[in-house]
């Protein structure tokens, strides 16, 4: 396993997103609403974390690592993996130590995903 620290976005993702998808149009836009949920999906990591609501922090872990990877936030996405295997392993302290992560992770990608978007 690498211990290279992944990019904050890696344009490349979409690009294959829009392959995926057969429109360059139709993955901007699934990455303007990433953006657009990205702020929510922080603030419920967060709340079901401190909670201690195993089951609701993972399932909103895991929904944000595999859209953070769809649109090319890898660093977003490994932290947000690396948040979820410690909370699977009972290490809610783990979790909540990366919070204020996953919150400099996304403000990072946002401004990055923002300047790609705005070239689309």
């Amino acid at each position: 396993m690498s211990t290279d620290t992944p990019p904050d976005l890696e344009p490349a993702r979409l690009d294959t997103l829009a392959v995926e998808l057969d429109s360059r149009d139709d993955a901007c836009a699934f990455a303007a609403k990433f953006l657009d949920l990205l702020p929510r999906r922080l603030q419920k990591i967060a709340a079901t974390v401190q909670a201690g609501d195993v089951e609701a922090a993972h399932v909103a872990l895991l929904s944000l690592a595999v859209s953070a990877e769809m649109v090319g936030a890898l660093r977003l996405e490994r932290n947000t993996r690396r948040a979820d295997r410690e909370l699977r392993a009972g290490r809610l302290g783990g979790a909540r130590g990366a919070i204020p992560e996953l919150n400099h992770d996304a403000d990072t990608v946002t401004r990055a995903l923002t300047d790609l978007l705005r070239g689309h």
